[in-house]
């Protein structure tokens, strides 16, 4: 098995272990269902906000490379 085939898999199960530790707490959870399904809507909806800003800054420093790489063409 390659490195790089060996850190997928390892990615791999980091994942899966992750999903199923996060399912085994929301059994066990104190709270109450509506409780908990109003805290994961809560961060799905923080995740998703943070997901975009960070896909808008990427995009706004893809264009600045990009600008920077013609205006150097242009020279």
């Amino acid at each position: 098995m390659s490195e790089h085939e060996s850190g997928k898999s390892f990615a791999a199960g980091l994942l899966l272990g992750a999903l199923v530790g996060a399912g085994v707490t929301l059994l066990f959870a104190p709270q109450s269902g509506e409780d908990t399904r109003r805290l994961i809507r809560r961060r799905a909806k923080r995740l998703a906000s943070d997901a975009r800003d960070r896909y808008d800054d990427l995009v706004d420093k893809a264009q600045r490379v990009k600008k920077r790489a013609q205006d150097a063409i242009a020279d």
